[in-house]
């Protein structure tokens, strides 16, 4: 399993330690290999839908990541969900206009804030990749998150009384553990179906459930039961 969190503590070091940190250029490919040629663009449905196919509509500030270093520091940076990229600029002042496409790569992650998201490729055991928000990096297993924009079109009224249905961009967040194989497994929404995950130790999971009254559909109280899974 890759040492995430390890790796970006290494690079927190760095960063703490050092007078001299990576700045993304935007003009040199040889510097700046972890960023395409390809600049961002708009939805072409117009203006008129509700929802966001953003995460978040404004860049924020952010780090780019590779094996433990600093590619780029303090640049503005925010995840299209509908697309599964991340778009990245010089820093959050600059124009949304000298926005490019983040490349994805599986050594390439991003922290926003205390967020950190990761690139998983699509293959055979994974049948889900893309971006994932790491939730907890574990020695066992680990709990990611991915999110995701469907644009639903919309409708027109049907009579007089009714009113048109705007388009919309439609939300889904999903969990995933990952295993120590790099397997990607989504999660059921259903508490039982959770606890079935942990078969292996079902009747310690259970007890410690109880003892601890969590409420593993809700992220912080599954954070913790993996926690406790991971040091059984």
């Amino acid at each position: 399993m890759r040492r995430i969190f390890i790796l970006f503590t290494l690079a927190l070091i760095t960063f703490t330690s050092s007078n001299t940190i990576a700045q993304g250029v935007f003009n040199d490919p040889e510097t700046d290999t972890y960023i395409s040629r390809r600049s961002i663009t708009m939805p072409d449905h117009g203006y008129t839908y509700t929802g966001s196919p953003y995460e978040n509509k404004a860049f924020q500030p952010g780090f780019v990541f590779k094996d433990g270093k600093i590619l780029a520091s303090n640049v503005g940076l925010r995840y299209n969900a509908a697309r599964d990229e991340f778009e990245i600029k010089k820093s959050v002042n600059t124009s949304n206009y000298a926005a490019k496409v983040l490349v994805k790569s599986e050594d390439i992650y991003v922290k926003i804030m205390n967020r950190l998201y990761v690139f998983v490729d699509k293959n055979e055991e994974n049948k889900t990749g893309g971006y994932y928000e790491v939730l907890l990096d574990g020695e066992r297993i680990s709990l990611y998150k991915k999110l995701s924009k469907e644009f639903i079109e919309g409708k027109k009224a049907v009579n007089s009384i009714a009113t048109d249905i705007l388009p919309m961009y439609k939300e889904k967040e999903q969990l995933f553990l990952l295993n120590e194989n790099n397997e990607l497994t989504e999660l059921p929404n259903s508490r039982n179906g959770r606890i079935n995950y942990f078969s292996s130790s079902k009747k310690q999971i259970k007890q410690h459930i109880r003892d601890n009254k969590l409420n593993i559909n809700k992220s912080y109280d599954l954070i913790k039961l993996i926690r406790y899974y991971n040091n059984i």
